[in-house]
Formats: C-alpha cells, sequence, structure tokens
C-alpha cells in the first residue's frame, strides 16, 4: 500500500515537470511589480508598461488647454455705476450682480429715492440679476466669485446712447459671461421718459466642461418699498403668453418649482413696481418661482414688533443654453407699460398693459381710469381734483336718470294706499282664480291714471 503511494506521488511530480513549457506557452504570467525602492529610471533602461486602464496620460496640447482656461478673474471687488433719468444702478463685480438699483422719480417712507433692493432680503437670499442654478454650491460659487468687467458705448440706430457692461469669470470648471445693455440720454435730451427707459438688455451664458449650464438671472428677494407685512401679503408672481395673463398667489407658489414656458414676459411684482423678464424667444423659456420667509414689521412705525412674512422672487431663462432677454424694473403705470414693446404677442396688445390689474370689471374699470388720466393731464393737474371733476360729469350725465328715478317713486309712494285697497279686495281668491286678473287690470288702470 506505500509503495503504490510513493508510486503516485512520483507519477503526479512527473507530470507537472512535463507540462511547465506549455503552461508558459498558452497561458498568461504575472508581472512581478517594481522593486519599490527604485524611485527613478536608470540611463538605457526600460520601464515596463502598465495596463492602459491604470493611467491616463494627457497630452501637451491639453494640458495647455486647462491652463489657458483658468485665468479670468478679478484681482479685487469693485463698483460700476449706471444712471439716466430714471434709475440710478450700481454693480458689483462680486457675482456680477446689483447691490442698488433706485428709482429717481419716486420716493420712499423717510422722502429719498427709493431704492427697489430689499437690502435685508438681498442679503439673505441673493441680490438682483445674480444667477438662479439648480446646483446650490454652483449657484454661491457664481454669486461670490470676482468678475472682470468692461464697458462699451455705442449708439443704437435711433440714435439713443446705449452702454454694454460685460462680466466675465472662467476657471478651470466653469465660464461665465454676463452682458448688461442699459439706454442712456442722447445728446439732445428726451423731454419725457418712456417704459424703455426702465428697460435692461440682459444676455448670460455658463459653460462647464463643454457643456452648457442651466442658469436663469433673477430678481430673487422682493422689493424696496415693501416695509410692512402688508406690502409683502401684496406679492405676486406674473406672467403672460398671448392673451393669457396669471397671477399666483403667495400661497400657490413653492420656492424652486419650474414652469415651462412660452412667456412672453414673467416675474415678480407688488401693488405698485415690477420686475418682469421679456425672453427674446418665449418658446425657450422657463421660470423658476422663488419663495422665502423673512422678519417683517406690521407697522413701519414699530420695526422692532416683528412678524413672519413670505418674500417673492422669479429666476427666468433658456434651459436650453444661453440666456437673451429684456428686463423692465419700474412702477406699474400703464402709460409706462404700454409703451414697453413685447414683439413676440400676436393674439394680444405687444406691450406689458396686463401687468396693471383692474380685475374682472377691467372692460368698464379701464376707460375710466384712461379718462381720469386724460383729465388730470389736460385739465385739472391734482389727482384729487381730477376725482371730483370726473365724478361731477358722471353725476351730470346720470341726472336724467335719477329724476325719472325719483318721480317713479314719488308716483308709488301717492298710489300705494289705493293699491294696498286693491290687494285687501281681492285677497281671498286664490293666486288661480280668474277673479284674480281683474285685480291686476286694476292696478294697471290705476297707474295710468296716475
Amino acid at each position: 500500500m506505500e509503495r503504490r503511494l510513493l508510486l503516485v506521488f512520483a507519477l503526479t511530480f512527473l507530470v507537472i515537470l512535463a507540462f511547465q513549457p506549455l503552461l508558459k506557452k498558452y497561458f498568461p504570467q504575472a508581472v512581478p511589480p517594481p522593486p519599490k525602492t527604485q524611485t527613478q529610471n536608470q540611463p538605457g533602461q526600460s520601464q515596463p508598461s502598465a495596463p492602459a486602464v491604470a493611467v491616463e496620460q494627457k497630452s501637451p496640447a491639453a494640458n495647455q488647454k486647462s491652463l489657458n482656461i483658468a485665468t479670468k478673474a478679478a484681482a479685487a471687488e469693485s463698483e460700476t455705476v449706471i444712471e439716466n433719468d430714471v434709475y440710478r444702478i450700481t454693480f458689483t463685480n462680486r457675482g456680477a450682480q446689483v447691490k442698488s438699483w433706485i428709482l429717481k422719480k419716486f420716493d420712499d417712507d423717510n422722502g429719498h429715492p427709493l431704492d427697489l433692493v430689499n437690502s435685508t432680503a438681498s442679503q439673505m437670499y441673493g441680490y438682483p440679476l445674480s444667477l438662479w442654478t439648480y446646483d446650490q454650491g454652483l449657484r454661491d460659487k457664481l454669486s461670490s466669485c470676482l468678475y472682470v468687467v468692461s464697458t462699451k458705448d455705442s449708439t443704437a440706430p435711433d440714435q439713443k446712447n446705449v452702454r454694454t457692461i460685460t462680466f466675465e469669470y472662467a476657471d478651470k470648471d466653469v465660464s461665465v459671461s454676463k452682458a448688461f445693455k442699459f439706454q442712456l440720454p442722447s445728446a439732445a435730451g428726451k423731454s419725457k421718459a418712456d417704459g424703455t427707459d426702465y428697460v435692461v438688455g440682459v444676455q448670460t451664458s455658463v459653460v462647464s466642461n463643454d457643456h452648457p449650464v442651466q442658469a436663469f438671472p433673477m430678481w430673487p428677494a422682493g422689493f424696496g418699498d415693501q416695509t410692512n407685512i402688508a406690502f409683502y401679503a401684496a406679492s405676486q408672481i406674473e406672467y403672460q403668453n398671448n392673451n393669457d395673463t396669471e397671477r399666483l398667489a403667495i400661497k400657490k407658489i413653492s420656492s424652486g418649482n419650474t414652469l415651462a414656458g412660452p412667456f412672453d414676459w414673467a416675474g415678480v411684482g407688488d401693488q405698485y413696481f415690477a420686475a418682469v423678464f421679456i425672453p427674446d424667444d418665449p418658446q425657450s423659456s422657463a421660470l423658476i418661482t422663488l419663495r422665502n420667509a423673512i422678519d417683517a414689521p406690521s407697522d413701519a412705525k414699530k420695526p422692532q414688533e416683528t412678524k413672519k412674512a413670505d418674500v417673492l422672487g422669479a429666476a427666468v431663462g433658456n434651459p436650453k443654453g444661453p440666456t437673451n432677454e429684456r428686463l423692465y424694473v419700474g412702477p406699474k403705470s400703464l402709460q409706462l407699460v404700454e409703451s414697453v414693446p413685447v414683439p413676440t404677442m400676436t393674439d394680444a396688445s405687444p406691450d406689458l398693459r396686463t401687468l396693471v390689474n383692474f380685475g374682472y370689471m377691467g372692460s368698464i374699470a379701464r376707460p375710466l381710469f384712461l379718462w381720469l388720466r386724460w383729465t388730470y393731464e389736460k385739465m385739472v393737474p391734482n389727482w384729487g381734483w381730477a376725482i371730483v371733476v370726473q365724478t361731477l360729469i358722471i353725476s351730470l350725465a346720470l341726472l336724467p336718470l335719477r329724476i325719472k328715478q325719483m318721480k317713479w317713486s314719488l308716483k308709488m309712494q301717492k298710489i300705494a294706499p289705493q293699491m294696498k285697497s286693491i290687494q285687501e279686495k281681492y285677497k281671498k281668491y286664490s293666486i288661480r282664480d280668474p277673479r284674480k286678473q281683474e285685480m291686476q287690470k286694476e292696478i294697471a288702470e290705476l297707474h295710468k291714471r296716475e
């Protein structure tokens, strides 16, 4: 038995030795790892090649491209001021956003020119014309990095002076460009401001790894005239597509919600002012609704007594690539908004007139308001007296109808006892009784006699 076992072991050993050449020829062999103590190539020696998936070598051209991209950023923070007859806008290159948007023709509660930037809410939720992205980290980065600023002046075909401010930033991860166009006073001057003076051109583009990033210019945090809870409560998200105008109340709005277009215009407004984006291409537009909480005083005279209020904002842009649009920031004055063209509308008046909400009785209220404005401009340059004059004219126009109504009332009072007597006479008969018709005849004859 022991001899047989030894014979089996011997034969197995011989078989293994015999098959060694075949194993080396037909089966791959493991590559021994390089010595750990070797840190440099010896002259004249070649290194064994590593598997292709282990290390990806970049070409010199690719490395040079990466170096060229990460080059555009400002060294320090700076401010740029744009001013015309109706506004004074202060930009900061930190985030390429607006710190102050003063309307010269309107005053705040303290008698100073009204700043439409809500400073308290903006510090918490973002400044106007910053960019909204779905990535919170990228959003914070775009609103905090230092952009390189350049300015260019030109003359439009209608002889209006135009100033373009461009903000640019780029690093190895992202490239950003934001350009804003402003209408400045012409050399000949201008007799009267219209709605186009409140309009700013907006062009933005964000690219990461050669792909466009969804980044929407926004007005994120209410308005500077909102000094108490009542003003915040009057805020709405508003938008229009041809004949359809929608106004979303606060309770219907959730922050970060995306509404797909088309939109001829869309934005946020309160009772008196609005910030409205007008896309060049309504079909390629989307609206992001913004809603956040803020502590606001119930009474502006008692700022220490605060309650929670909702502050609304809106971001509008092209979700498929660069955004090209205009932005109206100004009062909800019918005369001004009617002068802001919206050429993409085909089935409605091509302007912003529906920003002024006349309610469900708009077919009557709007003509009356236009008449009142004409009275103010042409007859009595005081709104109070203009209302008095309009009321007197309406009363005079309705006077014949009122006189007729008064005569009818006096007549009814005079014949009331006789009518009561007739009704008592036929009271015993039922409604279906033919004799009840006699009562109606007697009443008719009584009206004729009187």
